[in-house]
């Protein structure tokens, strides 16, 4: 009798043990998955900060440095930009690129447009980061994210 109660009592906890150990092991793969996503982000915002520097040869002047903005629908960089404290657009720029490593040296692993400051370009809800859900990052589609270069007078 009392061996066997012991015995429930061990497996009762034993159960208990596995479904806490269950319960973190979800919550360390939601919190991977976060941070894969902020990672894809931050990555796409690294290409557009170089494609805004590739876009602007001349650069800015001074001691500040230019600022890249995700580009809004229907809207002007040149008018985006006027409402930070880097008024003026350099260019407008839209990347995108593909998942996974290179395997040759003729794979394209990306694509990009530049556009003048005035231009609307684009108006695909799909390439419009802010619009974007937080995942969108990682679907496996052609989305060219657009941003403003802005940079001080």
């Amino acid at each position: 009798g009392q061996v066997m109660d012991d015995t429930e009592g061990s497996l009762g906890e034993l159960e208990s043990a596995i479904e806490d150990v269950k319960g973190m092991i979800e919550n360390m793969k939601a919190a991977q998955a976060k941070k894969d996503i902020d990672l894809a982000w931050q990555s796409l915002h690294m290409a557009g900060a170089a494609a805004c520097r590739g876009s602007t040869p001349q650069g800015g002047k001074g001691p500040w440095s230019n600022s890249v903005i995700p580009k809004e629908n229907g809207k002007k960089c040149s008018d985006q930009c006027k409402l930070t404290d880097r008024p003026v657009c350099k260019a407008e720029v839209s990347v995108t690129g593909y998942v996974g490593k290179a395997t040759s040296y003729t794979q394209k692993v990306g694509h990009f447009y530049n556009y003048e400051c005035d231009g609307g370009w684009n108006a695909d809800i799909n390439h419009n980061e802010v619009a974007a859900d937080d995942g969108a990052i990682l679907e496996v589609k052609t989305a060219y994210y657009r941003f403003c270069c802005c940079a001080k007078p």
